[in-house]
Parts: structure tokens; sequence; C-alpha cells
């Protein structure tokens, strides 16, 4: 059987993959490029080097400079969009009849020719964008960003209508999937693509409450100064908040609370450790955007999941996981399930339920419609 090649455009360099839209496209390549596919990546790129390992997965690998600057918020493309466009690049994607894979409505500036060319298209759908934006506006306390993502919801919400022109909408949540599939007709689920390759959870008991994310952004780290203050910080267990660049206000806010413990910028291996030993993964979501990786890391490594309803809404996740619609429902949930075993039927539930999220099924997917 001849090869199967396909361009994949990306938003930016997905190596290290360390936050939710690159860990998803990085592990879909990997698994895309295990499967046989021959990778042809474009990745923007603004503020992460280029890479080898990237170069030995792929067939080939082109990187263009992100652009930025004043006059890209003048232009009625949506700035996320406006700024990743190359000279080069629609050259190299026209230059042949292999399928193209965009990577979030913010690299589809040359879908368009793509469509002209007659080549299959692909968007994978990271979130609904000009939602996503909205909901940033309303949480952002400072001012010029606040009127930025204000201003670049509207756009994309008008911007949006360009995936009517694309073969296949790859969406990463039912509900959002369903969404696309209402206003364009071509959505297919594909859920995310992550670094498990088998359940890992531990029977029994854990030690202590550990809630996990990348703590630089407002969302999380506000969502569990609010939990702290409320209800954790009113309990006598031992809580782990572990993630990513906190901030000094951050730190100098949980310090006074005695039970609750800080591991800023944990590795893969002391994240994966901590969720071995903790009895609940506690997951907390402003906005039920897209399905969030940190569900399926405590899924596929932990012991129980607590969540709000906007954590697994659209997820067809909440089956495994406790659901809690209200802080005080979540504090008398949190003493329940510390005092309550994991299962080893529980365990199976989960290798039951999360097949469907395996990266071989996901790209599996994705090659029966290159095929």
């Amino acid at each position: 059987m001849a090869s199967l090649y396909l361009h994949m455009v990306a938003f930016n360099i997905p190596v290290p993959p360390d936050y939710g839209g690159v860990i998803d496209v990085y592990y879909k390549l990997k698994a895309l490029s295990t499967a046989g596919v021959r990778v042809i990546l474009h990745c923007f790129e603004y503020g992460r080097n280029h890479s080898k390992e990237l170069e030995d997965l792929c067939f080939k690998v082109y990187y263009y400079p992100r652009k930025s600057g004043l006059k890209y918020l003048r232009l009625s493309d949506p700035y996320i969009v406006a700024t990743r466009i190359a000279k080069s690049m629609p050259e190299r994607l026209l230059g042949d009849s292999f399928p193209v894979l965009f990577e979030g409505l913010h690299s589809t500036g040359e879908l368009t020719r793509c469509v002209q060319a007659k080549k299959r298209t692909l968007v994978r759908a990271h979130n609904i964008e000009h939602q996503y934006y909205g909901a940033l506006a309303r949480s952002e306390r400072n001012l010029s960003k606040k009127i930025f993502f204000r201003t670049e919801a509207r756009k994309l919400k008008r911007y949006e209508s360009v995936l009517h022109k694309a073969d296949y909408i790859l969406g990463i949540a039912k509900h959002e999937t369903a969404y696309f599939e209402e206003k364009y007709g071509n959505a297919l689920f594909v859920p995310p693509f992550h670094r498990f390759d088998e359940l890992s959870s531990r029977e029994g008991s854990g030690d202590f409450i550990l809630f996990h994310g990348n703590l630089s952004v407002s969302d999380n780290s506000a969502a569990f100064l609010s939990l702290a203050r409320k209800i954790l910080s009113k309990t006598s267990y031992q809580v782990v908040v572990a993630g990513k660049n906190p901030s000094s206000s951050f730190r100098k806010r949980i310090s006074p609370y005695a039970n609750i413990r800080l591991v800023a910028n944990p590795s893969d291996a002391e994240l994966d450790d901590l969720m071995s030993h903790a009895h609940i993964n506690l997951l907390y979501a402003s906005q039920s955007t897209g399905i969030k990786l940190k569900l399926l890391h405590a899924l596929f490594a932990g012991r129980h999941c607590l969540v709000n309803p906007a954590m697994v809404y659209g997820t067809g996740l909440s089956e495994l996981c406790t659901v809690a619609e209200s802080d005080d429902a979540m504090a008398a949930l949190l003493h329940e399930l510390m005092n309550q075993a994991f299962t080893k039927g529980e365990i199976l539930d989960r290798k039951k339920a999360l097949k469907e999220f395996s990266n071989r099924a996901g790209a599996e997917k994705i090659i029966r419609i290159l095929s």
C-alpha cells in the first residue's frame, strides 16, 4: 500500500508538549507517525526552539515566525489568525495533492487556498473559539486585555464561518462536535490526544487531595484560591496544589493555610508520583470548553476524581467522576470520598470507558478519513 502523506499546520512548535493545545498536537502527530502516516509539519514559532525530536518524527518540518504588532489588531481577521500567515507556506502546501490538517482556527489562514486547489482539508477544533475568548474577557481584570479578548471573540465569531469550506471538523468534545455539526454539517468527534498508553490508577487509599493545573492561567489560580478559602483550609486533610509558574501573589495567599502544600513546576514524573499517591483529584473548571487534559490525566493515573459540572460537561466522562453541584456539596463529598477506598471495580469501569480515548483509536479515525 502506498504511503499516506499529510500536511499538519500547527499554531506553535509542539515540543515540549507542556500545555493543553500542544499536548493534543504532539501526541496526535506521534500517533499518526506510529501508524505509518508521513507527516509534513508546518509550525509557527514564538518563544520555542526548533526541535530535533520533531524533525526525526516527521517526514519534513517547516518553521515560520509568528508575527506580532498593533497593525494586526486593526485587521478584520482575528489576531490569532492574522499573525499566523507566512508567504512561503502556500507554495509548500499546494505543491502536491496531500491532505491538510489545520490545528485550531488559529492556523486556517491558508484553508481557502487549499480548498480552491481541491485538496482534502481537516480542521481540528480545539475550542469554540469565540466562546472561549468571550469567557476570557469576562474573567479578565486587566482592562486592555479584557478589550482585546472581547474584540477577538467578536472577530472569531464572524471568522468561524470559514469552517464551511473544510471537508471535516474534528471536534475535541462531544458537545462542541454537536455544535459544529449543526452549523456546518461536517463534524466528527475525535477525543484529545495525550501521553497515556494505559490506565495506571491504583486500588486502595491515598494520602492527600491533589489540585493540579497551569497556575499562571488566572482561571486556574483563582479557582484554587476560592476553593482554598471556602473549603480546603477548613478541612483536616492534607492538600497539594501543583502546577506551572505560580505567581508570588498566589504563593503569598496560600501561605497562611497550614494544610496546603505547593509543588511548583513539577516534572511529568513528579506529577505522576503525586497522582499515584493522592486519594482525590480535585478538578475545577470555570468554563466548559473542550476537554480538559488534566481530567484525562487524573482518570488514567489517579484515584477518585471530584469535579464541578463545567469540568465534565460534554465529555462523556461524568459517570467516572463524582460531580459536586455546589460548594457545600463539594465539602461534603470531599469528606465522603476521603473515607472511601478506590476499588478494582472502579478501575475496570474506567478501562472500559476510556478505550474510546486512546491515541490509537483517535489516529485510526483520522486515517479512515484520509484514506
